[in-house]
């Protein structure tokens, strides 16, 4: 038998790594659906020895500089992870082809190679499909001006009798559009004509449709009521199975937003 003797071993350990999700897959990040679609991501801020390799729904990094020698076979201890210190990891995620909304992220990057960093995507309103369990279509514009108001998220929560709060979430376009599907939503029981159900929405006044933003820096606005000129952080409305429905604000074409 031929017999090879290691005179070192090579160790390259991953410094960190991002997991693209779909968050309209879930109500939880731990539930939630890797991207399934090859994405292009962009670095605007990142360690000059970074090198990366993208996979499916993931990117790993790691540092060129923290490869290390050891003598002969490498045992556990030379194995165990080592933090070459933290860095900030930013810039842009997009699809080429269009299916997700793009987004700018920033990460402490460095620290957390096992569990790595979650970050959601949402589909755009071309690649969104409805079942039986319908949803809402939504035009969003700002109280102030009537101008479309992109990016921003939406949080449907849906009160199920007998199988508690259903929550759906979509985002909105660079044109303030955004479609809904209540995928999940049961059919209506005997004697139950609707769901009850409220909307919630995150996002900044300040956005663009030319700037791209992060949602990680969102913060809860007003939506004006469906009925009267009131606003609040919730709106209610009732959920059909089966129906597309639209909500705008009281004398609006639109559902309009504002600050809190």
């Amino acid at each position: 038998m031929r017999q090879i003797q290691v005179l070192e071993s090579t160790i390259l350990h991953a410094s960190d790594q991002i997991f693209w999700l779909d968050g309209s897959s879930a109500a939880d990040v731990s539930a939630m659906r890797r991207v399934a679609r090859p994405l292009q991501l962009e670095l605007s801020q990142s360690p000059r020895d970074l090198a990366m390799r993208e996979g499916t729904g993931k990117c790993v990094f790691w540092r060129r500089a923290g490869a290390s020698v050891s003598d002969g076979v490498a045992d556990d201890s030379d194995k165990a992870f080592t933090t070459a210190g933290t860095y900030t990891l930013a810039g842009t995620v997009s699809d080429p082809g269009g299916h997700y909304l793009p987004r700018r992220f920033s990460v402490t990057a460095g620290n957390n190679p096992p569990s790595g960093h979650a970050l959601t995507l949402y589909p755009a309103p071309v690649a969104v499909r409805f079942n039986r369990g319908g949803g809402l279509r939504l035009s969003l514009g700002r109280a102030a001006d009537a101008t479309p108001l992109p990016w921003a998220i939406v949080t449907a929560s849906i009160s199920v009798p007998g199988l508690g709060t259903q929550i759906y979430r979509a985002q909105a376009d660079a044109r303030g559009e955004l479609l809904l599907p209540f995928l999940r939503l049961p059919p209506l029981a005997e004697g139950i004509d609707e769901y009850s159900a409220t909307l919630t929405i995150h996002g900044r006044n300040d956005t663009s449709a030319d700037q791209i933003s992060n949602p990680d820096d969102f913060i809860a606005m007003e939506l004006g009521a469906p009925d009267d000129a009131s606003f609040s952080q919730s709106i209610g409305f009732s959920a059909v199975p089966g129906e597309l429905s639209t909500l705008r604000s009281d004398g609006r074409t639109y559902l309009a937003v504002q600050p809190v």
